[in-house]
């Protein structure tokens, strides 16, 4: 019996043990596959770690897994490793260098990494290899123009035209070319000729702009229309027919395509904001136009009802032109999709203050204090104010001196200064004046200077008593206090009128005629109450005719403001004046 030869068992070996090599391969792929399933899942649910882990495992089980390289580079781009991402897929293209998505994110890659040489030559040899996918070209394009290379990148975009019938890449390749090249012409007539082609209200957009931009307004609003009756909410037309008729004047027509602008949701939020800031800067078109304008800017609020930014905006701009009805409308609305958001809450508690809106301010301090009892401090103010001004002297006093202890603690002078100013003022309406200058004098034992304080105090010791002249040292502190509020402050009117009402009664007439004349100028025309006193002092002074004249324009006042007891009032003294200044003519 012959015996094997080596090579004969060897040869046996091997053929025996094939099969089983074969079996573990496949079960490593296996492996390698599952791991690649829950790699995905992970990356479906942002779990980046787990995707890192799972890809080297199954790299583990089969270095030839290109799915997983790729893989591994999807996760440090997200995570802004361009080192990494290249290294991950130049591993996926080494494996399977016909894969068009490692490619061309290989070279999105050299891009980010500014290897401008390599990214040339793989998006070329994309070019050949997928001559039907149009992506490759519009990056070699892109690296084509701002290095100089308008040739090639005209060339490269005539031969994708070829490849893939005619297409936008190609006609705004051109385009941009001829228009960097000073070829006006040229660039219009690429965009005329694809059009005439394919109609596309990109390129009827574009050629509207040339003509408005050259001053042919007629033939923008041609190739605009082109483009907004294949395509009625095509943003760049509106925008574009907006601004042309804003530049021609005809504000009837821009109206309807500023609203029409502001209400798209496609069109970016801080353009409108830009030209609506650049609208109202024109006082005499808006008050001209105010009720269109006042519907723009609901529409501007209504395109998404949930932006908050577009609702604050339009709410601002709104109030500010007296139309508080609809910007309290407005931030209704927002605060349904947003009811427990601080900001916009503190929107609407200033504007319900601006608007004086005092019983809904009561209200909805009541809320937010709810929603947020850290705040209380900040908010009992606007409740205060809001009763204040409903007459609920009491439940206004008792909201202000609940935070009296907390703002002690503070140690927040100016904040407990402004509590018994307010305080005063409020036992004052009640009159209880000898509270109220209790509160008055420790708000000045804070700040002896402070002009507000000084002033009102001023005033009530003067005039406290209707019909009765306060007695001489209440006078004498009175002429003290107002003197001090014009002497602590920037001379504001309201003060110039005490300090010279308060010397008229001391008996100072000239020097209170001097100041009352500074009251008026700087601010007091409009005041019935500043024009009555000054008038007054001139009569007193035998300066009839001047009176004559204040008498009537507080008169004038009065009769518009709907006042008859006011209107009854001046026109007495308005005659007493007039037989005086008669009297003073024949004495």
């Amino acid at each position: 019996m012959r015996r094997p030869s080596a090579i004969f068992l060897l040869c046996l070996v091997s053929a025996l043990l094939a099969p089983a090599l074969r079996a573990q391969d496949v079960l490593s792929v296996s492996k390698s596959d599952s791991c690649m399933i829950s790699a995905q899942m992970a990356y479906n649910n942002h779990q980046a770690d787990s995707v890192k882990s799972l890809c080297r495992q199954a790299i583990a089980f089969n270095p030839n897994n290109d799915a997983a390289y790729y893989m591994l580079a999807k996760v440090a781009l997200v995570e802004m490793d361009l080192e990494e991402a290249e290294k991950d897929l130049t591993a996926a293209v080494g494996i399977d260098s016909t894969n068009y998505y490692y490619l061309a994110t290989l070279g999105a890659v050299y891009m980010q990494n500014n290897d401008t040489p390599a990214a040339m030559k793989l998006f070329e040899k994309l070019v050949d290899r997928f001559p039907s996918k149009s992506e490759p070209y519009l990056s070699l394009i892109n690296l084509y123009v701002p290095r100089g290379m308008q040739d090639k990148a005209l060339a490269l975009a005539d031969k994708l035209e070829q490849k893939t019938g005619p297409n936008e890449a190609s006609v705004m390749t051109r385009f941009r070319i001829y228009s960097s090249q000073g070829e006006s012409g040229k660039a219009l007539q690429a965009l005329i000729d694809a059009d005439n082609k394919i109609p596309n209200p990109l390129y009827e957009g574009y050629i509207a702009d040339i003509y408005a931009g050259s001053g042919k307004d007629s033939l923008a609003l041609v190739w605009y229309n082109k483009a907004l009756a294949a395509e009625q909410d095509y943003v760049p037309a509106i925008y574009g027919k907006m601004q042309t008729y804003r530049r021609q004047k005809n504000y009837g027509m821009y109206l309807i395509y500023l609203k029409s602008f502001l209400g798209n949701r496609d069109a970016d939020y801080d353009i409108k904001k830009a030209h609506l800031e650049e609208a109202m800067k024109n006082p005499v078109f808006y008050q001209q136009y105010r009720e269109g304008m006042a519907d723009c800017l609901l529409e501007f609020a209504q395109a998404d009802p949930a932006d908050s930014a577009a609702a604050i905006t339009s709410a601002i701009y709104l109030s500010r032109s007296g139309e508080t009805e609809k910007a309290g409308k407005v931030l209704n609305n927002i605060l349904k999709y947003y009811p427990e958001d601080r900001y916009l809450r503190g929107n609407m508690l200033s504007f319900l203050y601006s608007a004086q809106n005092w019983e809904r301010l009561e209200s909805f301090v009541d809320s937010s204090m709810t929603l947020f009892p850290d705040q209380a401090a900040d908010l009992f103010q606007f409740k205060g104010m809001a009763q204040h001004n409903l007459n609920k002297y009491d439940d206004a006093i008792q909201t202000f001196l609940s935070q009296e202890k907390a703002v002690r603690k503070q140690k927040d002078t100016a904040l407990l200064l402004q509590i018994y100013s307010l305080v005063g003022d409020m036992y004052h309406s009640k009159k209880d004046d000898k509270t109220a200058y209790k509160y008055y004098d420790k708000a000045l034992k804070l700040n002896p200077k402070e002009p507000g304080v000084l002033n009102n105090y001023a005033w009530y010791l003067a005039t406290g008593t209707p019909g009765q002249m306060p007695g001489k040292k209440d006078l004498q502190r009175a002429v003290r206090m107002a003197k001090a509020a014009i002497e602590n402050s920037s001379g504001e009117y309201h003060y110039l009128d005490t300090y010279g009402w308060v010397l008229f009664l001391a008996g100072d007439k000239e020097q209170a005629k001097k100041y009352l004349q500074q009251a008026v100028a700087y601010g007091g025309s409009d005041d019935i109450g500043i024009l009555t006193r000054y008038a007054d002092v001139l009569a007193s002074l035998g300066e009839f005719d001047i009176a004559i004249i204040y008498y009537k324009k507080a008169l004038l006042k009065a009769a518009e403001s709907g006042d008859q007891a006011e209107v009854d009032k001046l026109t007495q003294r308005l005659q007493a004046a007039a037989l005086l200044g008669e009297d003073k003519k024949y004495n």
